[in-house]
């Protein structure tokens, strides 16, 4: 099979399995109802989709089995309706039914890349902890800042540094995080948005595949089809020595974090941490003496080689 039919084949599979997941979950519609039938299965049926969305029950069937249908605008518009879908979820279903034509935006992972210039030149700007990282989830490039707050990513094996591996198979990686289960759900839901463009890709697969065979937790999440497009938000770190007892040493640090997306074909992006708006004095104090303690090590951005 070439490359090209069998990325169609695994964005179509990708596709249904997307559908069957949401559909399971729709609460049954008022005013639906097919005499004679028990529910034994949760969600809503085919042949009700299909009613609400104005298809015939064979076209939608088809559709959730990955077979050779077009959906039109119109159609995926009434599916997604039907669904309740937000609007990250609806962006998915977009792009997995119809894709945009091929191009640099779809090209493959390269397991080279780094971070571009102009991602670079604003990562050595910030003096708190950030870091850049591919639409792979490859961490490109850090400062140490990053490193005091998560880990040194460049004591990880290239191949191995990668935000959604660390969340699942690196333990100092996960030790840093208060509520590890949150950031678990986080960042599959966020890779699979990203995912979504890159059906097929050899090194997304391999990254997929290697996490389905040795993480429970992973597999479980990642059979849950949720998505996400996450920007910003807070986490819950445990960092120890920074501060001191009066700055709530001991005590979660709850940082804000907020996304920075390039807009060239490189999808890449920048997160970076600071203490919220609304926080309390404890923790823009112990992030000060993390950040400060950073600096003193030498700030400057490290890149990944390799």
């Amino acid at each position: 099979m070439s490359g090209a039919r069998a990325n169609v084949s695994d964005r179509r599979s990708e596709l249904a399995d997307f559908l069957r997941g949401r559909r399971t979950r729709a609460a049954p519609a008022a005013g639906v109802a097919f005499a004679g039938k028990r529910r034994r299965t949760p969600g809503l049926r085919r042949e009700e989709i299909a009613q609400l969305a104005g298809l015939s029950v064979d076209w939608y069937t088809r559709l959730e089995q990955g077979r050779d249908v077009n959906p039109s605008r119109e159609t995926l518009e009434a599916i997604a309706r039907v669904l309740k879908l937000d609007d990250d979820e609806r962006g998915h279903l977009f792009y997995l039914a119809r894709p945009e034509p091929a191009g640099g935006a779809a090209r493959s992972a390269a397991q080279k890349e780094r971070a571009e210039p102009a991602m670079a030149r604003a990562l050595e700007a910030l003096r708190v902890p950030a870091f850049v990282f591919s639409p792979r989830f490859d961490v490109l490039a850090w400062n140490e800042a990053a490193c005091r707050l998560l880990l040194d990513f460049g004591d990880v094996p290239p191949r191995k540094r990668n935000l959604l591996w660390l969340t699942f198979r690196h333990a100092a990686y996960r030790a840093r995080y208060a509520d590890i289960g949150t950031i678990e759900r986080e960042v599959v839901a966020a890779f699979r948005f990203s995912v979504s463009s890159y059906v097929g890709d050899p090194e997304f697969d391999a990254l997929i595949a290697d996490l389905l065979e040795t993480s429970e937790a992973f597999r479980v999440i990642w059979a849950r089809h949720e998505v996400r497009a996450k920007v910003s938000g807070t986490k819950a770190f445990r960092v120890e020595g920074a501060g001191g007892r009066d700055a709530g040493e001991g005590a979660p640090l709850l940082l804000e974090w907020h996304t920075l997306a390039s807009t060239t074909s490189s999808r890449q992006q920048l997160v970076y941490y600071r203490a919220r708006a609304a926080g309390g004095p404890g923790d823009e104090r112990r992030l000060a003496a993390l950040c400060g303690a950073a600096a003193d090590d030498g700030a400057a951005v490290k890149r990944a080689q390799g």
